[in-house]
């Protein structure tokens, strides 16, 4: 049985918010992706693995010279790729590549207290629309991610029916469907 390694407590309050924090924000998040509905599944225990891996990871990066630790999704991604939650995660030697297109943005997005909740509705809806019509939700995390994207950029803020409409019809999500405007003309009735 392997005992826990020591590591001394962050100095600032920041730091230590952060080290409180970072499981139950991995431990959501991994319930999210997975879509986990009860305790004790399969999914829901790596999910708590992945929490306890995260937390650890964040603890590292806070003691001795305090770094940055990874963003949930970007460990999420790394520790599902190979269980090292730091792993570059460059394609093919590139530096600039980004083996999930968007990750950086809806990392961003995520750290945006409202876009955050509005990721997580949003997936909560399309995985609820998803079982309802008997369909896999294969792109509901990546369209949680585009909308909470756009929720963080201040740019819109579309009803998430109406985004996940536009969605799977490979139109923006922003795009209004429900309302069609007609531009008035000089032309009165008389």
């Amino acid at each position: 049985m392997s005992s826990p390694v020591s590591i001394h407590l962050p100095c600032t309050t920041k730091q230590r918010a952060a080290l409180q924090d970072a499981p139950a924000r991995a431990e959501g998040y991994a319930w999210a992706i997975l879509g986990v509905q009860h305790h004790g599944t399969p999914d829901a225990e790596s999910a708590a693995a992945f929490a306890a891996d995260y937390a650890a990871c964040v603890a590292e990066s806070l003691s001795g010279t305090p770094t940055d630790p990874p963003s949930v999704p970007r460990a999420w991604v790394a520790w599902r790729n190979g269980g090292d939650l730091t792993a570059d995660l460059t394609v093919h030697g590139s530096r600039t590549a980004n083996p999930v297109p968007g990750l950086d943005a809806s990392t961003a997005a995520l750290r945006d207290p409202t876009a955050r909740a509005m990721f997580f509705e949003a997936l909560g809806y399309v995985r609820g629309w998803c079982d309802a019509a008997g369909v896999g939700s294969g792109d509901a995390v990546d369209f949680a991610h585009t909308y909470a994207v756009l929720v963080a950029a201040r740019a819109s803020r579309p009803n998430i029916a109406d985004a996940w409409t536009n969605w799977r019809s490979d139109r923006p999500i922003a795009q209004l469907t429900h309302l069609r405007y007609t531009a008035p003309t000089d032309k009165q009735p008389h």
